[in-house]
């Protein structure tokens, strides 16, 4: 079976620190499996409107709002078995347009829990990646709760996450002795 990788970029920065860090880790994807299918989402680039918090997917698991940009995102979120997702860390978590995504998978919830239909495909498995200013780690927990939790409700595993601290400007990640090469690494080992 060919492997169907979908990439979440988070940052409203194009070509930025956790972007370059995803590029990479894609390239460590390819290398492993280089029939793999990846789909790379720019978050950003998408419009779609924040959970309303209506109701109506806990009776149908589906959201009535995904007429916008969220629907093609459901389709591959259930058509995919490896995910890499990247954000920044801003204040303490992870970018607005990835928690804005995050909690739009409340109909996925739903499904799960309220409907007893949880997703098929026993083996999915996700690779967290993110990068922000602090020099402390203790940032990164939040970030790393929110994305957990996504991948409990949307039954993926996530089995490798890689945080890098004192990452601000524009391509402090290419100065970074192995973040790039760790990335790469991971990516070939989310295939695995």
């Amino acid at each position: 079976m060919e492997h169907k990788v979908l990439a979440f970029a988070g940052s409203p920065r194009r070509g930025g620190n956790s972007e370059k860090l995803l590029d990479s880790a894609l390239a460590g994807v390819a290398a492993a499996a280089p029939g793999a299918a990846v789909t790379k989402i720019v978050l950003n680039e998408l419009k779609f409107a924040p959970c309303q918090n209506c109701g109506f997917c806990s009776a149908t698991g589906y959201c009535q709002f995904a007429g916008d940009d969220m629907k093609g995102i459901y389709e591959a979120l259930d058509a995919s078995d490896r995910f890499v997702i990247a954000s920044p860390i801003y204040f303490a978590s992870v970018s607005a347009q990835l928690k804005t995504m995050i909690d739009r998978c409340q109909a996925i919830w739903a499904r799960k829990y309220l409907l007893k239909r949880p997703h098929a495909n026993p083996d999915r498995k996700a690779l967290f990646l993110c990068c922000g200013g602090f020099k402390h780690d203790r940032f990164y927990k939040c970030a790393r709760q929110v994305i957990a939790a996504w991948c409990v409700v949307l039954d993926i595993k996530l089995s490798g996450e890689l945080f890098f601290h004192s990452i601000d400007a524009r391509g402090d990640i290419e100065k970074h002795p192995t973040a790039l090469a760790d990335a790469l690494s991971a990516g070939r080992e989310l295939m695995k």
